[in-house]
């Protein structure tokens, strides 16, 4: 079924909700009915406006992206004129920095994306963007843009967030330092 148009308020009032309750509850399979409830809508309204679940978890990841100026921060850094290393950085300080504000949910996704494709779907969406990103600057750097995104998008991935800071107690600014470090390192012998 193609989605149906509802006014942005309600738009927003439902993706707000369901980003609040998975971070809540720490679980992607809210029922409809729950975020619904909490945006102050009908069950109805939500598989209206989104179609599916998949198609709800895409517009509430494109979205958390639309409320931060973490987004911005990073479309700046890419949109700067080249300027080598240190520019690549402010695109990855940028995104470190958006980081802990998505990994709740994030982290999530990126679990229940190997047997869900509704999660799949959300996750690569996401993913992949911070992927191109990356690649796409990593062109003005090195022969090799495509090592270099990939190397640098698994240091600052979320599973690594997820082991050194929740797992192993680092701090955030002491995983953002060690990316830093790694970073500069993969950039440098590029």
């Amino acid at each position: 079924m193609k989605p149906k148009t509802i006014s942005d308020a309600t738009r927003v009032a439902i993706l707000d909700a369901a980003w609040e309750l998975i971070a809540e509850e720490g679980r992607l399979d809210i029922a409809q009915q729950d975020i619904a409830r909490r945006a102050g809508v009908s069950r109805q309204t939500v598989f209206y406006a989104f179609g599916d679940r998949a198609g709800l978890l895409v517009a509430m990841v494109r979205h958390k992206d639309t409320k931060s100026d973490h987004v911005d921060r990073i479309r700046a850094a890419m949109a700067a004129p080249d300027d080598g290393i240190e520019g690549m950085l402010r695109v990855v300080g940028a995104w470190l920095d958006y980081l802990p504000e998505i990994y709740p949910v994030g982290i999530l996704l990126d679990a229940a994306s190997l047997a869900d494709a509704a999660a799949r779907a959300a996750w690569s969406d996401r993913m992949n963007a911070v992927h191109v990103a990356v690649r796409h600057k990593a062109g003005a750097i090195s022969d090799e843009p495509d090592r270099v995104a990939d190397e640098i998008w698994a240091l600052c991935h979320p599973t690594q967030w997820r082991r050194l800071v929740v797992e192993r107690g680092w701090s955030a600014e002491a995983f953002r330092a060690s990316r830093f470090r790694l970073a500069r390192s993969v950039l440098e012998r590029s």
